[in-house]
């Protein structure tokens, strides 16, 4: 008792103090100081000597009375929820209704994640992008029902282009009213070099409020070699790719990446790379 009240003039906090003296036991809660807890201790030492407890209690300190005051009885573990719900009926359930309800559960992302790189030989990496939202890859997964599409198609413009363009866009799947059909519709026709890649991506980027049956009108590939010359021409004859020409006939052989964006450009992305790097190859010589 001394050694505690000589700490007592430094100490400062807010503790609770269980007294048991012969019967149930006995909470003073919120105590500040130790000079407090010393009185708390010796009043509830006297009180519980002439009133032993019967029930377990909670009880303040009255500094201005110097006394305890009950607030409540104490609670049982069942109050704490300590234990389970005393108050809940048992539910017995048979074999055949656990076997329904089973069923009845969509994949758990752990499932799709092992069947995502053991059926379909998806990297880990990309699997584990898809898996993270359930609307994306239940996106995906009819994406690549439709057996002219495959998996390794699908990845990059799931995980890259659509999540893209939704992340860009502030928005969720659910919010943008994306068919697969029109889709599968837009990797069929890179797939058979109907667009190229850039324009298949600015399609893309539209359909971020709704998507729509694919129209090729006026979008496909230029990959005709009398087409593709005029414009190749005209980007060369151009005041503003004249720097880069003269840095290519340098030895700055990367500037041609940069022509070729402007025969993309000047073609409304519909240039095939190939054919356009082969032309302007041609014609710098």
């Amino acid at each position: 008792m001394s050694y505690i009240k000589a700490l007592d003039s430094d100490a400062g906090f807010k503790s609770d103090v269980n007294i048991s003296l012969h019967g149930e036991r006995i909470e003073v809660k919120n105590m500040n100081s130790i000079s407090e807890i010393i009185k708390a201790i010796e009043y509830e030492y006297e009180r519980q000597k002439k009133e032993k407890p019967i029930n377990k209690e909670t009880r303040q300190w009255n500094p201005e009375k110097q006394i305890t005051i009950k607030m409540r009885s104490k609670e049982s573990h069942a109050d704490y929820r300590f234990i389970k719900e005393p108050d809940l009926p048992v539910i017995k359930l048979k074999k055949a209704e656990i076997e329904k309800i089973k069923t009845s559960l969509p994949e758990s992302p752990l499932i799709k994640l092992d069947k995502l790189i053991k059926k379909h030989k998806i990297s880990e990496y990309y699997a584990k992008i898809l898996t993270s939202n359930l609307e994306i890859v239940e996106f995906f997964e009819k994406i690549i029902e439709n057996k002219d599409i495959s998996p390794s198609l699908a990845v990059p413009w799931v995980t890259v282009e659509l999540l893209g363009m939704l992340n860009y866009n502030k928005k969720t799947l659910e919010q943008v009213k994306l068919e697969p059909e029109h889709f599968i519709q837009l990797l069929k026709a890179v797939e058979s070099k109907k667009l190229t890649e850039l324009k298949a991506k600015d399609i893309l980027r539209s359909w971020k409020i709704k998507s729509s049956q694919l129209d090729l009108k006026g979008e496909t590939i230029i990959s005709n070699k009398s087409e593709l010359q005029e414009i190749v021409k005209k980007v060369l004859a151009s005041k503003d790719n004249q720097k880069a020409i003269e840095d290519y006939k340098s030895g700055n052989k990367q500037t041609l990446n940069f022509l070729i964006g402007a025969v993309m450009k000047l073609s409304n992305k519909r240039a095939d790379f190939k054919t356009a790097k082969e032309l302007l190859e041609k014609e710098l010589k």
